[in-house]
């Protein structure tokens, strides 16, 4: 494995499902629905819910639409990495606000995972295990 495909920074995997879908756009044809697999600064990897007809290949640049507590926000990216209905994908030259935007959304997801991965305590104080 090169160094250009070793991940270079931690990757936070979505709790909440309905705040993690992402619309990937290429400029031709309709945007493409997928849901976030996991995501880091740099890059995300997501699943396509529809097969597309859209140019997915690898080095293709694409916009992808996220959500993120009332805010919609677009990041400029490049495909790195395609399996199937998998696409991993880095994100180019983010802006102030998209840098700002990627950062709250990674925090978000940190803290959910934090809050849902935490063990339920019993009412004897014994962890018991959550369903």
């Amino acid at each position: 494995m090169s160094e250009e495909e070793k991940r270079r920074s931690d990757r936070v995997i979505p709790v909440i499902s309905d705040e993690e879908a992402v619309l990937v756009e290429t400029g031709s044809g309709a945007p493409t629905l997928a849901k976030l697999i996991d995501f880091c600064e740099l890059g995300t990897l997501v699943y396509l819910l529809v097969q597309s007809g859209l140019d997915l290949s690898i080095g293709s640049a694409c916009k992808l639409t996220m959500y993120n507590q009332g805010e919609v926000f677009t990041i400029a990216s490049r495909i790195v990495r395609r399996s199937g209905h998998l696409v991993g994908f880095e994100f180019l030259g983010l802006s102030e606000d998209g840098s700002r935007n990627v950062k709250a959304k990674l925090i978000r997801m940190e803290v959910e995972w934090l809050r849902f991965s935490k063990p339920i305590l019993g009412s004897d104080s014994e962890p018991y295990e959550s369903v």
